[in-house]
């Protein structure tokens, strides 16, 4: 009860603090103004002193302790003031499937502010959710402190982060915002929570660019990092430690190939213990084409009374093509092992989703959405799903 309170707190706190910020920041006077020395030429050469050059300018201002932005060009005064970006998004839909009756809500409104001073970053993020069981996931309605870490960055090579962090694994979890994602609908793995969407711990990550790999630029990004989790820390399924880590390749900004595994114990299903891996990679084929696939192996513990399957897969494949600057389509085949956890029961389920994406605006993402979902085995029923999603990035 104490911890939930905790959260809460940091929840309002965050909110609150990312309102004030953006206010400051707005209130900010121009220190460039070239308006704010009232003085002439000539009164200027009047009060220099003696040996003074009475054509130098006035002395540089230093610079201001803190900054306020709500653009990525704040960070350019982190060197010599603490650099504090605010910012975040909103999204709401219209949905509809075969299987229940149509909806309008808001979804998500997420705020964060990030502050960074040299080697240093403190991220703190806030979001109400609400998820519904319109593309045949468990709903889930909730405020909650999504992220919340300090990290410090010794090189390229190294930087360590401590906190409450997003999972690094595989390639749409780390991303985490649906905002950004190409698709309404989440690939079933994350619908169905097969990883923890944060971790709660620590981490050691870095980049090393070893130069030309067969004439093209190359870039090896790692990651290690261990949690844990219990009940009253509300770590999503979490019981105990977890360990994990990412490997990815990226060729030439093109090409990327990554490797993840994870490590973990589920309380809400009897504490079994999961293995999972996973490969993903991405090809920019052309500047308005591009593939991507991501594949996960979950390996369960499994006892003599359990219900689920031992071992379960999932895949997808994406294909985006930008038809126009500011607007694609997007199709994206997925099939895996679905669980049914109120039934008891695991399907073998085949989705097929089909995405126009418009972006009338640098800032508003527009998703109109289609997907048909087909159980080839078990007992769940087929559905199509529709959707129009609306977001705002602020």
């Amino acid at each position: 009860m104490a911890c939930r309170l905790i959260s809460d707190w940091l929840v309002r706190m965050a909110l609150i603090a990312a309102l004030l910020a953006g206010a400051a920041a707005r209130a900010a006077a121009d220190p460039d103004d070239p308006l704010a020395d009232p003085r002439s030429d000539a009164a200027a050469q009047d009060a220099a002193e003696p040996g003074e050059d009475p054509t130098a300018g006035p002395p540089a201002a230093p610079p201001p302790f803190w900054v306020f932005g709500r653009s990525p060009a704040v960070f350019q005064h982190a060197d010599d003031s603490i650099a504090t970006r605010v910012g975040g998004w909103i999204d709401a839909s219209y949905r509809d499937n075969d299987l229940r009756r149509s909806s309008l809500s808001v979804d998500h409104l997420n705020v964060y502010l990030d502050s960074r001073y040299r080697a240093f970053q403190l991220f703190v993020e806030a979001e109400y959710e609400n998820e519904t069981k319109y593309t045949g996931y468990d709903e889930e309605r909730d405020v909650e402190l999504e992220q919340a870490y300090a990290r410090y960055t010794r090189s390229d090579l190294l930087s360590v982060r401590m906190g409450r962090f997003n999972t690094p694994f595989g390639y749409w979890i780390p991303i985490h915002w649906s905002i950004l994602m190409d698709t309404i609908e989440e690939p079933l793995f994350v619908g169905r929570n097969w990883l923890p969407e944060q971790q709660l711990g620590a981490e050691a990550a870095g980049r090393w660019f070893p130069g030309e790999l067969a004439g093209v630029q190359t870039e090896l990004d790692w990651s290690l990092y261990a949690g844990g989790g219990s009940e009253e820390l509300h770590q999503d399924r979490v019981r105990g430690p977890t360990f994990g880590g990412d490997l990815r390749l990226r060729l030439d900004e093109r090409w990327l190939l990554g490797a993840s595994a994870y490590r973990q114990r589920n309380r809400e299903l009897e504490d079994r213990t999961e293995h999972t891996t996973g490969l993903y990679g991405e090809a920019r084929l052309h500047e308005r084409l591009t593939l991507r696939t991501e594949y996960l192996h979950q390996h369960r513990e499994k006892r003599s009374d359990s219900w689920w399957k031992e071992d379960v897969d999932s895949v997808y494949g994406n294909v985006r093509w930008d038809f126009l600057r500011r607007a694609y389509l997007n199709y994206r085949y997925s099939r895996g092992d679905d669980d049914d956890e109120d039934a008891h029961d695991t399907s073998e389920v085949e989705i097929h989703t089909v995405t126009l994406g418009v972006q009338p605006h640098a800032s508003v993402r527009i998703k109109l959405e289609w997907s048909g979902h087909d159980f080839e085995t078990g007992d769940s029923e087929d559905f199509d799903f529709w959707g129009l999603s609306v977001g705002y990035l602020f």
